[in-house]
């Protein structure tokens, strides 16, 4: 089995990883890696794609990902939505018409821990993400359990509003780094260049640039352990988000 997961917070390569332990036979691949090294077939019996609820759908990264995938006919497909506590349903449907062949999602389970979109919202705090992740965890287990019997449960998600939003968040919101600047409490160790999905950020004199391709991730302002970067001044009194029990290495 194969998991492709995508994150920049560490939320859903916790998931991905609780999902590894359970099986033998389970590799998990991070999906901007996957891109950066253009993996396009993958001949698995079991395939499962684990990331982060983006503006109601999937980040932009995951959607580039599968669209250019070709995957076993037979597969048994699942996905996971990890959310700030909204619904994943439009993932889903996205998902299904971004597979190929017609196949559709076999097993699908949303995950809803704390919204961390640092552009809009407070993070939680190390407490409140613990709870969380604590409150979830039969949920998690449960739909663990039923990938172990691969049982199905499918059905046609339908989100016209919805699609419709992220289509302007996606293909119309551009320079979403427009005003992402870094303050003096850099210390060059070029972890926000390194966490980019996209390669989104080049160095200069010691200091990232952004180069107007941003996917508004967050992984940048968060992982950064000075809290040196910023939008605007917006974020400047907000906590950063990490999963505590994910290591800034292991986003990278």
């Amino acid at each position: 089995m194969k998991i492709f997961y995508n994150t920049s917070t560490g939320n859903s390569l916790y998931v991905a990883k609780i999902i590894e332990d359970n099986f033998e036979d389970c590799e998990l691949i991070s999906i901007s890696k996957a891109l950066k090294e253009n993996i396009k077939n993958v001949n698995d019996a079991m395939i499962g794609f684990v990331y982060p609820i983006h503006y109601g759908g999937v980040p932009i990264v995951v959607n580039n990902f599968i669209s250019k995938l070709n995957i076993n006919e037979d597969a048994y497909i699942f996905a996971i939505g990890v959310t700030g506590g909204g619904g994943a349903n439009n993932s889903f449907s996205q998902i299904n018409k971004l597979l190929p062949h017609n196949q559709k999602i076999n097993n699908y389970c949303t995950i809803k821990y704390i919204s961390n979109y640092t552009r809009m919202s407070k993070n939680p705090t190390e407490t409140r993400a613990k709870n969380a992740i604590k409150e979830n965890e039969s949920v998690l287990f449960s739909f663990i359990e039923s990938l172990e019997k691969r049982e199905i449960n499918s059905k046609d998600f339908k989100s016209v509003i919805g699609d419709i939003e992220y289509k302007l968040w996606k293909d119309y919101y551009k320079n979403k780094d427009k005003k992402f600047n870094v303050n003096d409490n850099c210390i060059g160790c070029n972890m926000c260049k390194k966490i980019c999905p996209v390669d989104n950020i080049i160095i200069e004199n010691n200091k990232p640039k952004w180069s107007g391709n941003c996917t508004d991730c967050m992984g940048c302002i968060n992982i950064c352990p000075k809290e040196a970067i910023n939008i605007g001044k917006s974020t400047i009194k907000k906590n950063r988000y990490l999963n505590p029990y994910i290591k800034r290495e292991e986003l990278l």
